[in-house]
């Protein structure tokens, strides 16, 4: 078992100090991020940040007969988590990585409807998983909604507690 946590905070920075060998125990997984979920052919990842950690395990185990893809959107490189295993996954699994890195105030980075339509072709066929900071969150919800994806194709995680 592999377990990523950022250390944003008190708790999470305790977890860096967790010593190999330690009991812990773990439940979920819990909500919409789950490949059980999925209904469609193709499935499309979207990722802000943080929200990279749920989508690299569904990128490696979900099971999907048709295109995988996976937007993964960070302000600065320095922020770019599992780069390499991606890759890797990448390439194994036949799947595209689309990178998102820079300030999303630069047009490249920005994910309005026309960006996802021309990233993502397939996106009216998809089952597309979500999971990013509120703002970026609202932003990519609005540019689906715009682009007439149905709501129980979309599935979220969300950053509240």
């Amino acid at each position: 078992m592999r377990i990523t946590v950022k250390a944003l905070g008190d708790g999470s920075s305790r977890v860096q100090a967790v010593r190999p060998g330690t009991l812990v125990f773990a439940e979920g997984p819990s909500g919409s991020m789950t490949a059980h979920r999925r209904r469609r052919s193709s499935v499309v990842l979207i990722a802000g940040g943080v929200g990279i950690t749920p989508m690299r395990a569904l990128f490696e185990t979900i099971e999907v007969p048709g295109p995988l893809t996976l937007l993964n959107r960070v302000s600065a490189p320095q922020e770019v988590v599992f780069h390499d295993e991606l890759e890797a996954i990448a390439r194994r699994r036949g799947a595209r990585i689309v990178w998102l890195i820079g300030p999303s105030s630069h047009p490249a980075n920005q994910i309005t409807p026309a960006d996802l339509h021309r990233l993502v072709p397939e996106l009216a066929q998809s089952d597309v998983y979500l999971c990013a900071s509120p703002p970026l969150a609202r932003a990519v919800r609005s540019s689906l909604q715009q682009l007439g994806l149905p709501a129980r194709q979309l599935h979220e995680e969300v950053f509240a507690f």
